[in-house]
């Protein structure tokens, strides 16, 4: 039986266990005007506005399993609270379960005949049901959206600073119809279904317009949907407020101001490479200067400069792209990744021919692009004079503003960094709350590190001089490592050490 305490939260917020939303089912929980808050002892506290209603306290129990906990809270509080925690998960349920009441004939699987799908698509609940998915990503600052068919349900998934966050569950026969209408709306060929697919969506939300690019991929259980939402626009790329020092911006601002060379940005997939490219060339963006991009695919517009995307399946590749620009006059070539020799070969070429190249390319840290050049058979002499510098970056999450508090690392960590645990920085983290979800984190920033080749390097590049000599002289001119840059930003109390750590730690 329910244990009936009736305290008074009496609070503008509530304070929420995000690990409790489970338990209690959204319907429910807007329906009765309720809130689970966190579990004590075996019993769940939640928060009513009529903590005496002895009907949802038997409801909450049998959905629950354990004993109830009811305190008073008013109907505002709580609204804002399911609002915010359940996120639309709901609406979105409710939404698929519209969709299984109009009977289309579904079937679980994917045996649904090609005019029977092009009919279910368009039904009216089924376009809401993928409209609410998209904007409850937006809505949640999502990066991505994953649509994942599994056995017995449809997964969706966000990415949310970073990280995966299952979003809601879809019965299993909605999987091919919400695919469908995706791959329709990213003008997609909906009869494929054994064959990767890549699309884009453009929608205007409310007076902004949302670029999403669509791919899709065959699984066991049926097509796998990935959608990479793509930001407003260049407008809204500022390098010197993304994490950059004001040393590292100088040396950037010295790397662009050179009238040619390779400008390379290194990392792993996701790290925002792509974007501190496009920051460069609105900084370079002028009248008077000649910028073609050659993309895969063009995340964003840029007026003034001339994009191109390349398109395998028609001979435009990266190399045979990179040829036909060099014929177009260009001060200023970005291609967006160097993927092979060839690509490779004619970006440093070029370099030497008076133009500014841009490109990316995976590597750990900036000094290993030079010893990936020089594996894919670069020698030491094309490398010292076309290369003028790397960027080399890594994402991290933000502390929380809103719960940030100090805390003491544990002196193993403190000592795999070499801080001594006495008399060293404050340090801080989030505490969990409302507005981060209890992650602790909100946002992301970047930490960096850049190399400016001068010509000491070019020597030492030419000499072949030992990569922890070449470190140990860059060093001695001012050189910060990523794992230094995050460092700074952990005594400022803008990230933690264990996000720096995750993300450095990772490129040994």
């Amino acid at each position: 039986m329910a244990e009936n305490t009736a305290l008074d939260v009496n609070q503008e917020s509530l304070n929420v266990d995000i690990k409790v939303i489970n338990l209690i089912p959204e319907d429910m929980a807007r329906r009765r005007c309720l809130m689970p808050l966190s579990i004590s002892r075996s019993m769940l506290t939640v928060a009513m506005v009529d903590p005496g209603d002895l009907f949802s306290l038997e409801d909450m129990r049998l959905h629950a399993g354990m004993a109830i906990n009811p305190v008073y809270a008013d109907k505002r509080t709580i609204l804002k609270a399911i609002n915010k925690y359940y996120r639309g998960a709901y609406l979105l349920e409710k939404t698929a379960r519209a969709v299984s009441q109009t009977n289309f004939g579904l079937i679980t699987g994917d045996r649904i005949p090609g005019g029977k799908l092009a009919q279910l698509t368009e039904q009216p609940p089924l376009v809401q049901l993928v409209d609410d998915i998209i904007l409850e990503a937006l809505h949640a600052d999502a990066s991505d959206i994953h649509i994942e068919p599994e056995r017995d349900s449809t997964r969706v998934r966000y990415r949310v600073d970073g990280f995966l966050h299952t979003f809601s569950s879809l019965p299993k026969h909605l999987a091919v119809p919400v695919v469908s209408r995706i791959k329709i709306l990213a003008e997609m060929d909906v009869t494929e279904k054994h064959e990767p697919q890549d699309g884009q969506i453009i929608r205007m939300i409310g007076d902004e317009e949302v670029n999403l690019r669509v791919a899709t991929f065959p699984t066991t259980n049926g097509e796998k949907v990935a959608i990479r939402i793509i930001g407003k626009g260049a407008s809204s790329i500022a390098l010197n407020s993304s994490g950059l020092t004001e040393a590292n911006f100088a040396l950037v601002k010295r790397l662009i101001a050179r009238p040619s060379g390779l400008v390379l940005a290194c990392g792993p997939t996701g790290c925002g490479k792509t974007s501190t490219l496009y920051s460069i060339l609105s900084l370079m963006n002028s009248d008077k200067v000649n910028i073609v991009t050659l993309e895969d695919p063009i995340e964003f517009d840029l007026p003034g400069v001339n994009q191109a995307k390349v398109l395998p399946k028609r001979g435009l590749t990266f190399a045979r792209g990179l040829r036909a620009i060099l014929r177009q006059d260009p001060n200023v070539v970005m291609v967006g990744e160097i993927r092979d020799l060839e690509t490779a070969d004619l970006a440093i070429r070029a370099s030497l021919t008076g133009h500014m190249v841009l490109s990316t390319l995976h590597t750990n840290d900036a000094l290993g692009v030079i010893t990936r050049l020089i594996d894919m058979g670069f020698d030491e002499f094309l490398i010292s004079s076309a290369l003028s510098g790397v960027i080399a970056q890594r994402l991290v999450r933000t502390i929380c503003p809103n719960c940030r508090t100090e805390y003491t690392p544990t002196p193993e960590i403190l000592e795999s960094v070499g801080i001594v645990s006495s008399g060293g920085p404050t340090f801080y983290h989030g505490a969990g709350c409302e507005d981060c979800q209890h992650t602790g984190y909100k946002g992301r920033t970047g930490i960096y590190e850049v190399i400016y080749v001068n010509e000491a390097l070019r020597q030492m590049i030419l000499r072949k001089a030992p990569e922890p000599d070449i470190r140990q002289a860059l060093r001695d001119s001012g050189y910060a490592s990523m794992l230094e840059d995050g460092l700074d930003k952990v005594e400022q109390g803008i990230t933690t050490l264990d996000e720096v750590l995750r993300e450095t730690r990772a490129s040994d």
